[in-house]
């Protein structure tokens, strides 16, 4: 991919230098001057005439776009005008990491094309508005426009490759959830399914009164497996639809009873036969979609048997654009086995290797259905928390750092060594770029190693 890119590049500049090149003293002088004057009316521009689309809102904020991206806008405008064919590589370097920004944010080619066009028309403007002779400002235009638009290709290519990479990703990731212990998660689903049904029931028979309300299909652990993963395994197929539309049925029925008080025995007995139809029909519909599916064991680490590494951007895309059509909490944590090269140097790496699966066991064991557990790398593991924020995020991760200090690891035997993690997380703030998560845990990581180990550290 990087020589593609370099090769990418190569062609562009041989078409880019030169135009710069010959451009007149006094059109590189009204360049500059649009450059300072008019760079954050530009960026203005460009970002108004996207909100007129109301299919921005679900990529961008407008309390994102006045913090952050209008800043950045305009001293891209500013490069992009006045920086000459020395500085063109950098220059060509920054779009390539602009379009895979894009990519990994989810914002369509033609939103940006749609701006660049409004930028080009600012700048049409100022030529008119001041005055300039027509032969000048046709100079001024001409390059200001294929600036942009070399600028703008750039980032597409880099947005069609980054692209490219992330489908071929999406669909190996999704094969291999969907075939990888198949029939295990759908015993665990099938009795999280039950659980619930169980204690609803229970909760309505029992002839006490509540005095909170029943947990809700949607937030029970199965209704989160299904909102986060489900879904997203097997696509919109029919029986997913109409798995939402039982679940859907039986959250507004229960909504619509006052458990304060007594219920009528006719309709406790209503409500029962439609939360127990709802649910066999559920488990059917469940049961169906995984007819069809083999064991495979291809994508997960081959030491840990967690989730790879290549599958976090598919994850984090996913997640964050869930968290925020919907307004939801998302956490990150990545996690550190304390002093690991210790554990290497003196009991030997088939020791290490065996204390890094001991980890990835509890891991494994300790988070929640919809939860995604990584190797991160070396001694590192990552832990995607859906719809958790700051305090509930806390307390899954102390309960996780409490089991790996409190559970022995044999490292041969009769001798145990003593076992602990530090952990740094994040809490979503808005910000469509995933990787902004990643690199605020790592900060709160370095934190917590640094302030002694065996603990945790929140990146505010």
């Amino acid at each position: 991919m990087q020589e593609e890119i370099k090769q990418y590049i190569s062609v562009i500049l041989k078409e880019w230098q030169p135009l710069r090149a010959e451009l007149p003293q006094n059109v590189i002088v009204i360049l500059r001057n649009i450059a300072e004057e008019q760079s954050d009316n530009l960026a203005h521009r460009f970002y108004e005439s996207l909100f007129k689309d109301p299919a921005i809102a679900r990529h961008l904020s407008y309390e994102l776009v006045e913090e952050q991206l209008s800043r950045s806008l305009s001293k891209w405008v500013k490069a992009i005008l006045t920086q000459d064919e020395s500085q063109f590589e950098t220059l060509a370097q920054q779009q390539y990491h602009v379009g895979g920004v894009h990519a990994r944010i989810g914002i369509p080619v033609e939103f940006v094309q749609r701006g660049a066009r409004q930028l080009k028309y600012g700048i049409y403007d100022y030529i008119t508005q001041h005055n300039i002779e027509t032969e000048l400002g046709l100079q001024v235009m001409h390059y200001a426009a294929m600036a942009i638009d070399i600028a703008i290709e750039m980032m597409s290519h880099a947005y069609a490759m980054s692209h490219y990479r992330a489908t071929r990703n999406e669909e190996a990731y999704r094969m291999h959830v969907l075939m990888n212990n198949a029939w295990q998660e759908q015993g665990k689903q099938q009795s999280a399914l039950s659980s619930w049904e169980n204690s609803v029931i229970y909760g309505l028979v029992s002839g006490v009164h509540q005095s909170e309300a029943l947990i809700k299909i949607s937030d029970s652990n199965f209704g989160l497996w299904f909102r986060h993963k489900c879904v997203r395994q097997f696509g919109e197929t029919e029986q997913i639809q109409q798995i939402r539309l039982l679940m859907t049925t039986i959250d507004q029925k229960m909504a619509s009873l006052d458990i304060t008080t007594d219920i009528p025995v006719e309709k406790l007995q209503d409500l029962l036969r439609i939360i127990h139809a709802c649910c066999q029909k559920i488990s059917t519909y469940m049961e169906m979609l995984f007819n069809d599916v083999s064991h495979m064991q291809d994508g997960k680490d081959a030491l840990t048997n967690l989730l790879n590494k290549r599958y976090l951007p598919i994850v984090l895309k996913h997640e964050v654009s869930l968290a925020m059509e919907n307004h939801l909490p998302l956490s990150v944590a990545i996690i550190d086995v304390d002093f690991f090269k210790k554990v290497n140097d003196e009991w030997g790496h088939s020791v290490g290797d065996r204390a890094l699966t001991h980890v990835a066991n509890l891991l494994s064991d300790n988070i929640r259905a919809s939860d995604y557990v990584f190797r991160y790398g070396g001694e590192e593991f990552l832990i995607v928390l859906v719809e958790a924020g700051q305090s509930e995020a806390y307390m899954l991760l102390e309960r996780i750092r409490r089991i790996v200090s409190g559970t022995p690891f044999e490292a041969v035997s009769g001798k145990n060594l003593p076992i602990t993690v530090s952990i740094g997380y994040t809490v979503h703030d808005g910000h469509p770029d995933y990787n902004q998560l990643l690199n605020r845990a790592d900060v709160a990581l370095y934190e917590a190693k640094r302030n002694g180990r065996n603990r945790i550290e929140q990146h505010k």
